[in-house]
């Protein structure tokens, strides 16, 4: 508060303090303290007198409304006229108060303290606003749009920065227009109706150009809506206006694309894709040109397809390795977009500020060259971007239809072929139809199908189209692609095959693919040159080794079926004949039981033989030294017989004559000449035997525990006749027959009375019965000796006591019971049974009848009766090799008679059990009167029923008593 009288300054300070209103004044009679208080911002009103000596309070307030255009100022006087208070108020004073108005100093203050307190609420509500607005107006200039207010006649009352950068005009300009001003005058009749839309209380967005001082008008959409008065009239219309010349131009763009893409959809190959591409640059943006290069993948260059103005195709073909814009995206498959002066690679690019390359996929990259400004870029960008995708999908599209009617051609090739395809009957048949379908259908040069030959292990080349030298590929060879594809089961492609030459299907190869052909083999194409084989290519060899591989297959399954055929007819073939030779050996065995003679035998092996018409000639012999002696034989070409005896033992199915000549020499295997005419071994007697009709022969040794009896050979009139099935049926019958002359030998030595009795002595030997008679301390007498379940029946007598030798066998494995039978004061009668005992087995095995047998602690004698006709030495040597400590010590004719003979040699008379049962039953006592023994114990030890020991027993004795007592044979 200012004033130039202290005292009444004083005074009013005094007043105001005692007011009720809070109040922090500060009185003053200098008025530049107040000029210095309201740039230091510490007063919110101030009070000034009129009439100061210095100064009036008008040019206090001048000076305050320089520093602060709306703090109060409240101005007192104590000369009231209305010549000051009219300069007051153009002074724009907030108030005008009389010194002496007031009936009292109090009254006066009570007055300026409720004035000065409104003046400074309401100043400060004007700051907040005013800075409110202030950010309001920060905000609206800040954006592209157009904000105005007018009134409600159109006058422009309020516009955002945005309406002077569009129209031209100033502030100053455009407080004197109208909206109808800005507007051309042929829209007027539609910013009219606008405003009656507006002033009638609704909203409205129309589109309406804007007319600017200068150029051409600027397409806008205008949305505007009513403001209303505290009447609720429509006093003003407040809106945004928003430039379309970017929308327009973006959707002239769309409706450009919407049309290049009906030309991309009519496109029948790529060059018109690129065409219709390139010739859309202006949609993209009016200066624009473009580029649509097309990747060569043969030399890995981008090589310009079509332009918009024509190109230099040398100047602008890319490497895709190089560093430039348009090889990067096509690498990356990203779009770019780079500064033409930061492109360094020598091109010159014309009148263009920026180049943009947009990927086509596999197919190439598009490339724009621009010369907008960045105001326009992103809608060039954005229309380039959709540009490029329709291009792709054009593409795309054009690739599929492509490959979709290469499948149908190959599909086509294929269907024409299965028909060639089925009437193949065998691998070979297929691969040739394969490789020579595929020369239609796959774009290379070379083809080849490799068989799998499994027992080898390796794949060999079947079929070959091109110029090509395929080789046999196995694990160590070369060729791996074709070995990887066979072994892994799956296609295997090589793009290059440059760095690893190994894998190459052939020499010269330098791109291939190899599919399996199931577990047949593989299919392979190649080309001489890298990247030859595309996809498609591969998908074409998928196909071709489908088709393949169910031909192979079906191929594979009739050659199963044809052999299984030929299986099945050789099979009853076999079985027939076998069928026929069991018919022969029946008859033959039935002969065999009836023969009572070594020529009985033979005779009626050889006419049973050459009754089956698939034997031409049966004969048997034997060896005497070094000549040969025919004994019998049936059939045709009897005469070859005498070429065959002239030959002797040089006779080519014959055994040398030493091994001949040997009674007990190892088992001979059978001699086999498949094939008369082929066989070199047969060539001294080849023209005797194709003369009779001899195609095929067999020379089976008869021998016997070892001992030969001869042997028998066929001639059949086919080759091949004894193989398989037959001749292991013939050696089955050869044992028989060797059988049967063993027992008319052993039978005529018995019935004869002649016989050579030989006696070895045993001093150690690892035998269950010798190792009995050691460990219970006695000798053992053997009396019977019988076959027993695999092992052996001992009936022994034993002097004294026998419980010794019992126990002596309990617990032993060898031992399987040992049982006293009888026992009397002359001694006593044990039944043993051993599982096994090498010195039965070893006489046994040579047909020598065992008449005595000793076993002692020490060792023991053995007494055996032989054939007269026995080489003694070779026996001796024999049983030497099974029972090293046997020794030769007795040598002598048995002179026995036929009876003494039977007594002996039973098991010739007997069978084994009828002679198991007679042994037992004698040795029990059963005999005996009266009897020791009942006929159910007997058969309890023998493991029988007591029907069945009662059985065999009656049959053993009339045969017996019928070898003894009937009339001699």
């Amino acid at each position: 508060m200012v004033d130039d009288d202290e005292a009444y300054l004083d005074l009013l300070e005094t007043a105001l303090e005692r007011t009720d209103t809070p109040l922090d004044v500060t009185a003053t009679t200098d008025p530049t303290r107040v000029l210095d208080a309201v740039e230091a911002g510490t007063v919110d009103c101030v009070v000034s007198d009129y009439e100061m000596p210095a100064s009036s309070g008008l040019d206090l307030l001048d000076a305050v409304r320089e520093r602060d255009e709306h703090l109060p100022f409240v101005l007192l006087t104590g000369v009231g006229s209305e010549r000051v208070a009219s300069d007051a108020i153009d002074a724009d004073v907030t108030s005008y108060l009389s010194k002496y108005a007031e009936e009292s100093i109090a009254a006066l203050a009570e007055r300026v303290a409720e004035t000065a307190t409104d003046a400074a609420s309401a100043y400060y509500r004007r700051r907040a606003l005013d800075e409110h607005l202030a950010f309001v107006e920060s905000v609206l200039g800040a954006l592209d749009d157009v904000v105005y207010v007018v009134d409600a006649s159109g006058t422009p009352l309020y516009w955002s920065d945005a309406l002077r950068d569009v129209t031209g005009y100033g502030d100053d300009d455009l407080s004197h227009l109208t909206v109808y001003d800005i507007v051309p005058e042929a829209e007027h009749e539609t910013l009219t109706a606008a405003l009656d839309t507006v002033r009638g209380g609704a909203s409205v967005t129309v589109r309406l150009p804007l007319a600017p001082r200068e150029g051409d008008s600027v397409p806008f959409e205008l949305s505007a809506a009513p403001l209303y008065g505290d009447d609720g009239d429509v006093v003003g219309i407040a809106g945004i206006g928003r430039d379309l010349t970017e929308r327009e131009r973006y959707e002239r763009g769309l409706e450009g694309l919407q049309r290049t893409t009906s030309r991309l959809l009519d496109a029948d190959d790529p060059d018109g894709v690129a065409v219709a591409v390139t010739e859309a640059a202006e949609y993209v943006a009016p200066d624009a040109y473009g580029v649509v290069y097309r990747h060569d993948p043969a030399s890995g260059t981008l090589v310009p397809a079509a332009a918009t103005d024509g190109i230099d195709d040398a100047a602008f073909t890319y490497d895709v390795a190089e560093d430039v814009p348009a090889a990067r995206v096509y690498r990356s498959g990203d779009p770019e977009r780079a500064a033409t002066a930061a492109i360094d690679d020598g091109r010159d690019r014309g009148a263009v500020d920026s180049v943009a390359a947009f990927p086509l996929g596999a197919h190439g990259v598009l490339v724009f060259g621009f010369d907008e400004t960045d105001d326009d870029a992103a809608r060039a960008w954005t229309l380039a971007g959709i540009l490029a995708a329709n291009a792709t999908a054009a593409l795309d599209r054009l690739e599929r239809t492509a490959a979709l009617r290469d499948r149908e051609r190959v599909l086509a090739t294929l269907h024409a072929r299965s028909a060639e395809l089925a009437r193949a009957t065998d691998p070979e048949a297929v691969a040739e139809t394969i490789v020579d379908a595929a020369r239609s259908v796959v774009d290379a040069p070379g083809f080849a199908v490799y068989r799998w030959e499994d027992a080898a292990g390796r794949l060999v080349p079947s079929a070959v189209a091109g110029d090509v030298d395929p080789s046999v590929v196995d694990a160590t060879a070369d060729g791996w692609l074709v070995w990887e594809a066979f072994v892994e089961g799956e296609t295997t492609a090589a793009a290059d095959l440059a760095d690893d030459p190994s894998r190459a299907p052939w020499p010269g190869a330098r791109s291939a693919v190899a599919a399996p052909l199931g577990e047949h083999g593989v299919f392979v194409a190649a080309a001489p040159t890298p990247d030859a084989l595309d996809d498609r290519d591969v998908e074409f060899v998928d196909l071709i080794v489908t088709y393949a591989t169910s031909a192979l297959e079906r191929a594979a399954r009739e050659a199963r079926l044809r052999e299984t055929e030929d299986e099945l007819r050789d099979r009853n073939a076999e079985l027939q004949r076998l069928n026929r030779l069991n018919r022969v050996i029946r008859d033959i065995t039935g002969a065999l039981v009836d023969a009572e003679s070594r020529g009985g035998v033979t005779h009626a092996v050889c006419e049973n033989l050459a009754a089956d018409d698939r034997y031409a000639l049966a004969w048997i012999g034997r060896h005497e030294g070094d000549e040969t002696r025919v004994e019998a034989w049936a059939g045709a070409g009897e005469s070859f017989l005498d070429h065959v005896v002239e030959r002797g033992v040089d006779h080519p199915l014959a055994r040398s004559g030493k091994e001949a000549r040997t009674d007990t020499a190892p088992r001979e295997r059978a001699t086999v000449v498949d094939d008369v005419l082929r066989d070199p071994a047969f060539a001294d007697l080849r023209d005797e035997a194709m003369r009779r009709g001899f195609r095929s022969a067999i020379r089976l040794p008869l021998s016997h525990r070892d001992r030969r009896y001869g042997f028998l050979e066929l001639y059949a009139r086919v080759p091949g006749a004894f193989g398989g099935e037959e001749r292991e049926v013939l050696d089955e019958l050869a044992a028989h027959i060797a059988d049967a002359l063993a027992a008319v030998d052993r039978t005529e030595t018995l019935l004869s009375g002649r016989s050579l009795e030989l006696r070895f002595s045993l001093t150690a030997t690892d035998d269950p019965l010798f190792a009995l008679a050691e460990r219970a301390g006695r000798a053992l007498d053997v009396t019977s000796i019988a076959p027993h379940d695999g092992g052996w029946l001992l009936h022994a007598s034993v002097a004294g006591e026998p419980a010794p030798v019992v126990e002596a066998a309990t617990g032993r494995v060898a031992v399987a019971d040992a049982e006293v039978v009888r026992s009397d004061d002359d001694g006593s009668m044990l039944a043993i049974v051993v599982s096994d005992s090498p010195v039965l087995s070893a006489f046994a095995d040579r047909d020598a009848t065992i008449r005595r047998l000793r076993a002692t602690p020490t060792g023991g004698t053995v007494t055996v009766a032989v054939s007269p006709t026995t080489d003694v030495r070779a026996f001796a040597d024999a049983i030497g090799e099974r029972l090293p400590s046997a020794d030769l010590s007795r040598r002598a004719p048995a002179g026995d008679t036929a009876a003494n003979a039977l007594r002996h040699d039973l098991s010739e008379v007997l069978t084994a059990k009828q002679l198991q049962a007679l042994r037992t039953a004698y040795a029990r006592g059963y005999f005996e009167w009266p009897r020791e023994t009942t006929g159910e114990v007997v058969a309890d030890e023998l493991g029988v029923a007591g029907p069945t020991f009662h059985q065999h027993l009656r049959k053993a004795l009339g045969r017996l008593l019928d070898d003894a007592l009937g009339t001699p044979r």
